[in-house]
């Protein structure tokens, strides 16, 4: 594994680059506010050991990237209702910019064309990509995301009032516990992780970066974009869709219209699966993506709207 920064869209993002130079490339996006290390590195190890380079990065705000100058707190929860209420809203920039600085990325590795692989935000970011550079998108797997379509079922209200809710404190273990509820909230209810490894992965976030406006930063560049469903039709690329039935924040709804709108796209229903990468599914995940990016499906059926599920 070998990291490092690179300039790209006026910024530098820090990455981590893994397997030989020569394999072709899948780039991980994380979703937001989320670091690289929120990709699991088993399910790493198993790309690499499927003779693919892989390379994950901090969007911007987030990590070791580069952040921006901001000194408070942005109007989320207004921006929130506003565009509920089907106003645009200001922001400092959109989700579009963060496609940007993923192509600025793969231009400074000198890598033509990636299999782009992103969940939640990273796969909203994913999908404009393939849809406005589908000469730099090989394959395109989208996890628990969704279309960003205004129409589309809101997070949870507990889930979307857990979001907006700031640590009770400024002290690592304030931000962990907050971190941890965070987490909880999300969790796959079929496959729960334990409270104590929760704060173990959030201290491990808090010791390699402490970045309290990324999420409401990211939140705005969500709100800030108008859905793109409507545009998906363009996307060439093979497609898989991933999506749990009990994902609290972006509801199955999300990973569902992703997969209606884009042609010939596979859709992988996991009952349980919430909006987390818990250990117990990281097999099946890895080897789902894996045949994905391979041509080779695993195991699948047809539901009644053509797309494919495995239960």
């Amino acid at each position: 594994m070998r990291e490092a920064k690179v300039h790209s869209n006026g910024i530098q993002l820090h990455y981590e680059d893994w397997g030989k130079a020569c394999d072709p490339t899948i780039l991980l996006v994380c979703g937001m506010s989320t670091q690289l290390i929120h990709w699991p590195d088993s399910m790493l190890e198993k790309f690499v050991s499927n003779g693919f380079r892989v390379i994950r990065f901090d969007n911007r705000e987030t990590g070791l990237s580069d952040r921006s100058h901001v000194k408070k707190m942005p109007p989320v929860v207004s921006s929130f209702f506003k565009t509920k209420l089907g106003f645009k809203i200001q922001a400092d920039y959109d989700l579009h910019t963060l496609v940007k600085d993923a192509v600025g990325l793969l231009d400074a590795l000198d890598i033509a064309k990636a299999h782009w692989v992103g969940f939640s935000m990273g796969g909203m970011i994913s999908q404009l990509a393939a849809i406005h550079h589908p000469n730099r998108v090989r394959s395109l797997t989208s996890i628990m995301s969704s279309t960003n379509d205004k129409d589309l079922p809101s997070p949870k209200l507990w889930t979307l009032l857990n979001l907006f809710m700031p640590p009770l404190g400024n002290t690592d273990e304030h931000v962990a516990d907050a971190i941890v509820r965070t987490f909880w909230n999300i969790r796959s209810t079929d496959y729960p992780t334990a409270k104590d490894e929760l704060r173990k992965q959030a201290y491990k976030i808090i010791q390699r970066s402490r970045r309290p406006f990324a999420g409401p930063m990211h939140m705005m560049a969500i709100m800030a974009t108008e859905g793109f469903g409507k545009d998906l039709n363009k996307v060439t690329a093979p497609s898989l869709i991933i999506h749990g039935t009990v994902d609290p924040l972006v509801r199955l709804a999300g990973g569902k219209r992703s997969a209606k709108c884009i042609p010939n796209a596979q859709l992988i229903v996991i009952p349980g699966m919430g909006h987390d990468f818990p250990e117990q599914l990281l097999p099946r995940l890895s080897a789902e993506i894996t045949a994905h990016l391979k041509q080779q499906p695993v195991h699948q059926t047809a539901d009644k709207a053509g797309s494919l599920i495995t239960a």
